[in-house]
C-alpha cells in the first residue's frame, strides 16, 4: 500500500512539472511573436501605408524622423516611404494609387486642382521662404537678375521653383517671353548648368547646393527675396480620407511626435536625415534652419494657392479661366481633432 501511495504522487508530481513547462514554453513563444513583430503588443492593429516624397528634398524630413525613430508604429503604421524625383511625381502615384499618401508642394496642386477634384492635402508639414533659388553661371556675364534676359534658364515646369521663377521675373521688372527657359528634371538641371547647356537654373535644395559647389567660384546667386513663402503638404486621395479617417489621425500624431523632436533634438535631426540623403553633414546643418518643420494648415496656404491659380491662368498654363475653391481640397478634421492650435484657416 505504501509503495502504490508512493508511485501515485510522483505521478502526479511530474504531470504537474510538465504541465508548467508547456505553459512556459507557450510563453515564451508568444513573447518572441511580439519582439518578430515590431514590439508591438498582442492585438494591436497594424496598418501598412505607403508614402510617396521627392526623394532627394530636405523638405519631407519630418516624415523621414517619424519613421527612424519608430514613430510610426507606435501608431499602428507599417509605414513604407517611395521616393520620386519630384513632389509633383509623388501627387501623381498618389493620384495612379501608387501609394496612399503624397507630398508636395502648393504648385502641383493647384495644377491638378484645374482638372480634377478627388484629392485634398491634409496637412502642411514644413515651410521656407528661402526653399526655391536662382543659380546662375558668372562665366556668362550674370550678376544681376536683369542679366537674364536673352540667356538660357532651366526649371521644373508646374513645381514651386515653376512659379518662383515668374515671380522672380515680375518683382524685378523683367519680361519673361525675352528669355528662353527649359524644362528639366531637377538632376538635369544640375547638369545642364554645370557642363554650360544653359546658364541659369531656378531650383530647390540640395540641388541648388550641388550644382554651386561644382562650380565653385563660377556660381553666383541671384537676389531671391520675392515674398513667396513654399509649403510641403500631405496628400491623398479623397476615398482614402474617407475610408481611413483614424489612419490619417495617427499618421499626424505620428508626424507631431517628429515636429516635437525636430525642435528639441537639432543635432541628431540633421544627422538623421544626411545619412538618408548621404549628403555631407556640415551641408545639411548649413541648410537646416531654411526651413520651419511643423504641422499647419493656414490661411496663407489658400492664399498661396489661388495667387497661383490666377499666374497660371494668366499665362496660359492651363485653359481654365476661374480660380478654384481651395476650400474644397483641403481636409480639415484630422488636424483639427490631433492639433486644433495648428489650424488657422477659415473655414
Amino acid at each position: 500500500m505504501t509503495e502504490k501511495t508512493f508511485s501515485t504522487e510522483n505521478s502526479v508530481r511530474r504531470k504537474f512539472f510538465l504541465w508548467i513547462t508547456g505553459m512556459i514554453a507557450v510563453a515564451v513563444l508568444l513573447i518572441g511573436g511580439c519582439e518578430r513583430f515590431g514590439g508591438q503588443k498582442p492585438g494591436k492593429q497594424i496598418d501598412k501605408v505607403t508614402l510617396g516624397v521627392s526623394a532627394t528634398s530636405l523638405l519631407p524630413s519630418m516624415v523621414h524622423i517619424a519613421k527612424a525613430k519608430g514613430y510610426f508604429l507606435e501608431q499602428g503604421i507599417d509605414m513604407e516611404i517611395m521616393g520620386y524625383p519630384t513632389g509633383k511625381h509623388a501627387l501623381a502615384a498618389v493620384l495612379k494609387k501608387e501609394v496612399n499618401i503624397g507630398t508636395v508642394a502648393d504648385t502641383p496642386i493647384v495644377f491638378n486642382s484645374f482638372v480634377r477634384d478627388d484629392f485634398s492635402a491634409f496637412a502642411t508639414i514644413v515651410d521656407s521662404a528661402r526653399h526655391a533659388k536662382a543659380l546662375a553661371r558668372k562665366d556668362r556675364n550674370i550678376e544681376t537678375p536683369q542679366d537674364l534676359t536673352g540667356k538660357k534658364i532651366a526649371t521644373t515646369r508646374g513645381t514651386t521653383a515653376h512659379f518662383f521663377m515668374d515671380v522672380f521675373f515680375v518683382f524685378n521688372g523683367m519680361d519673361p517671353s525675352a528669355i528662353e527657359v527649359y524644362d528639366l528634371k531637377p538632376k538635369e538641371m544640375v547638369r545642364a548648368i554645370v557642363n554650360g547647356d544653359v546658364d541659369s537654373i531656378f531650383a530647390w535644395e540640395p540641388n541648388i547646393s550641388k550644382a554651386q559647389n561644382i562650380l565653385g567660384d563660377n556660381a553666383v546667386f541671384l537676389p531671391a527675396n520675392v515674398g513667396y513663402m513654399a509649403t510641403f503638404n500631405l496628400v491623398s486621395k479623397n476615398d482614402f480620407i474617407e475610408n481611413n479617417p483614424e489612419l490619417i489621425k495617427r499618421v499626424l500624431r505620428a508626424l507631431s511626435k517628429a515636429e516635437k523632436f525636430i525642435k528639441e533634438n537639432r543635432d541628431e535631426s540633421v544627422d538623421i536625415i544626411a545619412q538618408h540623403l548621404n549628403a555631407d553633414h556640415g551641408k545639411i546643418n548649413t541648410l537646416w534652419d531654411m526651413y520651419e518643420f511643423r504641422l499647419s494648415l493656414s490661411q496663407s496656404l489658400l492664399i498661396t494657392m489661388e495667387d497661383e491659380a490666377r499666374w497660371a491662368i494668366k499665362n496660359n498654363l492651363t485653359d481654365k479661366t476661374e480660380v478654384p475653391n481651395y476650400l474644397d481640397f483641403i481636409y480639415i478634421d484630422a488636424l483639427e481633432e490631433v492639433r486644433p492650435e495648428a489650424v488657422s484657416i477659415i473655414h
